[in-house]
C-alpha cells in the first residue's frame, strides 16, 4: 500500500496464524457472476483485508475483456475478522465518522490522504476462521453449455462438506443480459437449496456514491437489477455495495472497501449451511425431455417382455412373486434413502430477518430528538417443535429483552439502536431435519419394518414355489432367470428416467459424459441410453 493509505511505520497488525491443536472453523463460499463482474478482484481484495501487506497477484486479474478464470479456482483466506479504523495523524485520535452527516462532509473525508491513516484492530474475543472461496468462470464464457459449466463447479465442490454462502457478483457497469439471467435461473433451478445462501454484491459502485441518496439514478438502476435476483430467491436476499478498485489507495476508500468485505464474510458465519452430500439436483425440463424418450422406450420393452412371458407360459407363480420381491426391495431401499435424508442433523432455515438502520443524511439530527430510542422488535411465533439453532449478527444495538430461541418453540426480541451509530441486527433460526420430520420418520420406520417382514415372507414363499415348480416343469431356469433379469433392468432404466431429482455424483457423472449438452433431444437421449446401458450392465 502507498503512504497515503498507511503511515510510514508498518501497521501494528499481524494476520493470525493457525495452531495445529486448535484448527479454525472453515466456511465455504461460492462466487458466481459474469466476466468482469469483479469475482477475482473481490478475492484479491479479501486477501488484502485479511493481510494489509499481501502482494496482489496480477495474474489472477482479468485484462478488461476476458475472464481470468477458465476453471474453478480455490483460494483460502485465514482471518479473525478485524475491524479497520481511521485515525487522524495530527492528534492520533480515531476519526469520528458518525459526525459525517452530509454528502459534502463525506466527500471531504474521502479526499483526505496525508493527515489520516488506517489501523487494523481485532475484535475482543474474536476467533480465527478460515474461508475457502471458489472463484468460477464468467457466466458469459460458458458457450451456452450451462449444465456442463455447473457440473464443473460442483465437481470442484465435491470435497466440501458444507456450503455456507453463494455470492452473486453483479457489476453495475456490465449489462445483465438475457443469457446471463437464464444462466442464473438454471443454477438455482438445478440446486434450489442454494437460494437460501444467496447474497448479491453490487460491484464497481464508486465510493463517492456510497453515501445515501448521493446518486438516485444509480440507486434506481441497482434496484431494478436487485428485483431480478429477488425473483429467484426463496427468502429475503441481502444486498451489498462495494468498489474493489485495487488501484484506489485513498485511506477512506480502503477503509470503506475492507469493512464492507468484513460484513460480507460475517454473513457466511451465520447462514444455515447446505450439506453437499445430501444436496440433490432437480432436473430441468430440457433434461426430463431427454429422459422421457428413454423412459418410453424401456417401458415398451418391459411391457413386451411381460406379455411374452405370459404368452409362452414362462412366467410361473414363482416368477410373478420374484417380480414382487424386486418391487419390495426397491421399496425398502427407497424408504431407507428417505429416512437417511431426513433423520439427520442437517439444518433447515426456519426464520431470517434483518434490521439495518444507518445514520443517513438527517438521521444524525433525528437521533438528537429521540429516533435512536425507537423500539424495534422481531418475533417467531410458537410452532410445534423446538428451534435447534440460533445465530445472531448484531452491531450498534442495545437488546432490551429476549425470550425463547434455541431449545424453545418460539422466539422474540425487543431492541433499539444506539444513538449516532448505525445499527444491525440479523438473526437466523434453524431446525434440524430430524426435529422437523420426527413424526414422518416414525411413520417411515414403521413402514420399513413392515416391508422387511413382507420381504422375509415373500422369500420363504418363493423358495417353496421354486422347488415345487422345478419338480414339474423340468429345467427352465435359464430362460426364467434371463426374463427376470431383463424385467429388473427395465425397471432400473424406468426408475432412473422417471426420477425428478439426481444425486450430485450422478449429475456430475452424466454431465462429464456430455449428456444434456445442447438442444438435440434425440441425440442426448441416445447418449443417455448408452451410458445407462453400460452403467446397469444391460447386455441385450
Amino acid at each position: 500500500e502507498s503512504p497515503s493509505a498507511w503511515s510510514q511505520k508498518p501497521p501494528p497488525y499481524k494476520p493470525p496464524s493457525i495452531s495445529p491443536s486448535d484448527p479454525p472453523l472453515v466456511f465455504n463460499i461460492l462466487i458466481l457472476g459474469p466476466t468482469q463482474s469483479g469475482k477475482s478482484t473481490f478475492i484479491e481484495s479479501t486477501k488484502l483485508y485479511a493481510d494489509p501487506l499481501y502482494k496482489i497477484n496480477d495474474d489472477r486479474l482479468g485484462n478488461g475483456n476476458e475472464s481470468c478464470t477458465s476453471n474453478v479456482h480455490e483460494e483460502t483466506v485465514t482471518t479473525c475478522l478485524p475491524i479497520y479504523k481511521l485515525y487522524d495523524l495530527d492528534n492520533d485520535q480515531e476519526v469520528d465518522t458518525f459526525q459525517i452527516n452530509t454528502e459534502r462532509s463525506f466527500k471531504k473525508l474521502l479526499a483526505r490522504e496525508d493527515d489520516i491513516e488506517i489501523r487494523v484492530e481485532e475484535v475482543p474475543d474474536s476467533k480465527i476462521v478460515q474461508f475457502r472461496i471458489f472463484d468460477t468462470p464468467g457466466l458469459n464464457d460458458t458457450n451456452e453449455n450451462d449444465i456442463q459449466n455447473i457440473a464443473k463447479i460442483f465437481s470442484a465442490l465435491s470435497k466440501v462438506k458444507e456450503l455456507h454462502l453463494v455470492l452473486i457478483m453483479d457489476s453495475q457497469g456490465v449489462p445483465l443480459l438475457p443469457s446471463q439471467k437464464s444462466a442464473f435461473k438454471t443454477y438455482f433451478d438445478l440446486f434450489p437449496e442454494l437460494k437460501n445462501l444467496m447474497t448479491i454484491v453490487h460491484t464497481h459502485v464508486p465510493n463517492k456514491h456510497r453515501y445515501p441518496e448521493a446518486n438516485p439514478k444509480l440507486e434506481a438502476k441497482l434496484s431494478e437489477r436487485s428485483n431480478f435476483f429477488k425473483g429467484i430467491a426463496s427468502q429475503g436476499v441481502t444486498f451489498k455495495k462495494i468498489d474493489c478498485d485495487l488501484d484506489e489507495k485513498g485511506p477512506v476508500h480502503v477503509w470503506l472497501t475492507r469493512n464492507t468485505i468484513r460484513e460480507i464474510l460475517k454473513i457466511a458465519t451465520i447462514k444455515t449451511p447446505v450439506t453437499m452430500k445430501r444436496t440433490h439436483v432437480h432436473k430441468l425440463k430440457t433434461m426430463t425431455d431427454v429422459d422421457d424418450v428413454v423412459h418410453r422406450k424401456y417401458a415398451g420393452i418391459l411391457d413386451a417382455t411381460l406379455k411374452a412371458c405370459e404368452a409362452r407360459g414362462k412366467l410361473s407363480e414363482a416368477a410373478q412373486l420374484a417380480l414382487k420381491i424386486e418391487d419390495t426391495k426397491r421399496e425398502i431401499e427407497a424408504k431407507k434413502r428417505l429416512i437417511s435424508d431426513h433423520d439427520n442433523d442437517d439444518l433447515q432455515p426456519l426464520f431470517e430477518e434483518e434490521f439495518d438502520e444507518g445514520v443517513g443524511f438527517i438521521g444524525w439530527f433525528q437521533d438528537l430528538v429521540g429516533r435512536a430510542n425507537e423500539i424495534h422488535s422481531m418475533k417467531f411465533k410458537m410452532q410445534q417443535y423446538n428451534i435447534d439453532r440460533m445465530r445472531v449478527n448484531e452491531q450498534g444495538i442495545e437488546v432490551l429483552s429476549m425470550s425463547g430461541g434455541e431449545n424453545h418453540r418460539c422466539w422474540d426480541v425487543r431492541f433499539k439502536r444506539k444513538a449516532f451509530n448505525p445499527g444491525c441486527y440479523h438473526v437466523v433460526l434453524s431446525m434440524t431435519k430430524r426435529t422437523e420430520n420426527q413424526d414422518a420418520i416414525k411413520k417411515w420406520k414403521s413402514e420399513l419394518d413392515t416391508s422387511n417382514k413382507n420381504l422375509e415372507d415373500q422369500n420363504k414363499e418363493h423358495t417353496t414355489l421354486t422347488v415345487t415348480a422345478q419338480q414339474h416343469i423340468g429345467d427352465p431356469s435359464e430362460n426364467l432367470e434371463q426374463l427376470l433379469a431383463k424385467t429388473n433392468k427395465c425397471h432400473m432404466m424406468k426408475d432412473h428416467t422417471a426420477a425428478k431429482i439426481l444425486s450430485v455424483d450422478l449429475f456430475l457423472e452424466l454431465a462429464d459424459s456430455g449428456i444434456y449438452k445442447g438442444s438435440d433431444v434425440d441425440g442426448n437421449a441416445l447418449a443417455l441410453e448408452k451410458h445407462l446401458v453400460k452403467k446397469f450392465g444391460i447386455d441385450w
